[in-house]
């Protein structure tokens, strides 16, 4: 099965076919965001991102047989047509494997598909992969 970003807007979203327990997507994405140095806590991102949901905002989720390998946060400010992406993580084993620029061209294509035509990285990594495939802004 090939990788798959699923926009998300609440933590008990049915991604895993035959989850193990309760809350076992919460309890894998906040796993996955606590083995990233590059990120906040798994608690600190989800608290924010489950502020966002109350305000339409999702969680992109990368789904690779059937587990979470791959999140990143997609906000809109309600004030310009632009999506800020933040808080990109991706599971230790596939990191350096150019999963993480996969992933966010896949959520790139979905918001796109919805009528997004320009993207605000907030932070470094998402930046240099979205500069780097040109992917900040629509072509018109």
């Amino acid at each position: 099965m090939p990788l798959e970003a699923i926009a998300i807007n609440r933590l008990d979203a049915p991604l895993i076919k035959k989850p193990a327990r309760d809350n076992e997507l919460a309890e894998r994405l906040a796993a996955l965001y606590d083995s990233d140095e590059t990120q906040p806590s798994g608690a600190e991102v989800l608290r924010l991102v489950e502020q966002g949901f109350s305000r339409g905002q999702y969680l992109y989720v990368g789904m690779f047989n059937d587990k979470p390998i791959a999140a990143v946060a997609c906000f809109d400010d309600g004030q310009t047509n632009a999506k800020r992406l933040q808080y990109l993580t991706v599971h230790p084993e596939n990191r350096k494997r150019a999963i993480d620029a996969k992933f966010i061209k896949l959520v790139y294509d979905a918001e796109v598909k919805k009528g997004v035509r320009e993207f605000v990285p907030a932070d470094d990594a998402i930046h240099r992969i979205m500069s780097e495939y040109e992917l900040l802004r629509i072509k018109d």
